[in-house]
C-alpha cells in the first residue's frame, strides 16, 4: 500500500528487522490485537491512486471518501495522513483535526516518529481555526436523547465547547425517533456558538410511546434468539499465540544451533519443529480470532406499565 503523503518529504521506508525474535513475538502480539477487518491491498492501492489524482485537481469532495475507503481496506498510516490533509483542504476542520490525531497515534504505535511529528504539528496548527459549539440543556432528560446533527451527545458533554466543522448544525431533543425540540446554528471558522434546549416543559411519554420503546417479545412463550457476531474461540486464539511464541523461541534456538554445529541434523530438526509450531500456532490463532455469527438467547421478564387509564403487563410467562 502506498504510504506517501503530499504534505511532507517522503519518509524513508522502514528497513526489514535484523533480528528474528522481535519479528516472531511481534507477529504473535499483533495477531491477538488485530480486529477482523476487511483487507484488500490491491483495491486499497487503486483507490489511493485515484484519490491522489483527484487531490491534484483539487476535487476534494470526491477524493476524501476514496482515501477513507482505501484506509478501511488497508489501514496504512500514509493513507490516513492523506485523508486528513484532504479533509482540511475540503474545509471539514474538526473532522480533519480528529483524523490528524488518529494518524499521530497510529504512527507512534508503529514507531514512525517523522509522521507522528507531522500529524501532531498539523493538528496543533488547526487548534485556533476550529469552530466550537456548546450545547446546554435545561431540566431532566431522563428517557430523552440529545443529538447534534446525527451524533448522540452524552450528558457529560453538555456545557463543554466541542469542535465542529464549519457549516449548519442542528441540535435536537428526541424521544426515540420523535424530535421534540430543535435549534440550528451556523458555525464559522474560529467561531464560538452556544445552543440551549429547554426540557423542563416536555410532556411525559404516553403509554403508547412507553410500549414502543420496549423490546418486543415473540408471540410464543419460548425465549427468542438474536444473531450476534462473536469470536470463534478465545481458547484457540490464546493457545495459538502461546504455541506460536514457543515455536518462535524453538526456531531461534535451532538457528543458533545450526550456526554453532554447522548444520547438524539435530539442529535442523529443532529448527523445523519450531517453524512448524510457529506456523501452526499462528494459523490456530487466526482461526480462533475469526468472527462468526451465532445465535444468542434473549430472555424477557414481565414488566408492568401504569398509564392514566390502563395497566399493561408485558413479557414472557
Amino acid at each position: 500500500m502506498t504510504n506517501s503523503c503530499p504534505v511532507a518529504a517522503d519518509v524513508e521506508p522502514r528497513r526489514s528487522l535484523r533480528f528474528v525474535a522481535p519479528a516472531l513475538l511481534g507477529a504473535a502480539v499483533l495477531l491477538a490485537q488485530a480486529p477482523a477487518l476487511a483487507n484488500d491491498p490491491a483495491a486499497a492501492e487503486a483507490l489511493f491512486r485515484v484519490a491522489k489524482g483527484l487531490m491534484e485537481k483539487k476535487n476534494y469532495d470526491e477524493a476524501c471518501p476514496k482515501f477513507d475507503a482505501s484506509y478501511k481496506l488497508d489501514p496504512a498510516v500514509g493513507t490516513k495522513l492523506n485523508w486528513a490533509d484532504c479533509l482540511e483542504k475540503q474545509g471539514r476542520l474538526a473532522t480533519a483535526w480528529g483524523a490528524w490525531g488518529e494518524a499521530r497515534d497510529q504512527a507512534k504505535r508503529e514507531g514512525d516518529a517523522p509522521r507522528a511529528e507531522l500529524a501532531a504539528r498539523r493538528q496543533k496548527a488547526l487548534d485556533p481555526r476550529l469552530p466550537q459549539l456548546t450545547v446546554q440543556v435545561k431540566g431532566s432528560i431522563e428517557g430523552l436523547s440529545v443529538y447534534r446533527d446525527e451524533i448522540k451527545l452524552e450528558p457529560a458533554s453538555f456545557g463543554v465547547p466541542l469542535p465542529v466543522d464549519p457549516g449548519k448544525h442542528v441540535v435536537s431533543l428526541r424521544r426515540g425517533k420523535d424530535v421534540l425540540k430543535e435549534a440550528s446554528v451556523e458555525s464559522k471558522e474560529k467561531g464560538t456558538d452556544e445552543v440551549t434546549l429547554d426540557a423542563t416543559d416536555v410532556p411525559p411519554p404516553t403509554p403508547e410511546q412507553i410500549v414502543q420503546a420496549q423490546p418486543t417479545p415473540g408471540q410464543g412463550d419460548k425465549p427468542k434468539y438474536r444473531v450476534a457476531t462473536v469470536r470463534r474461540s478465545t481458547g484457540m486464539l490464546v493457545g495459538g499465540i502461546l504455541i506460536g511464541i514457543t515455536g518462535g523461541f524453538v526456531t531461534i534456538g535451532g538457528l543458533v544451533g545450526l550456526e554453532a554445529t554447522r548444520g547438524a541434523p539435530v539442529a535442523w530438526g529443532v529448527t523445523t519443529l519450531g517453524a512448524l509450531m510457529f506456523g501452526g500456532g499462528i494459523a490456530m490463532g487466526v482461526i480462533g480470532n475469526q468472527k462468526i455469527k451465532r445465535q444468542l438467547e434473549v430472555t424477557y421478564v414481565p414488566e408492568v406499565f401504569v398509564g392514566p387509564s390502563s395497566v399493561m403487563v408485558r413479557g414472557v410467562f
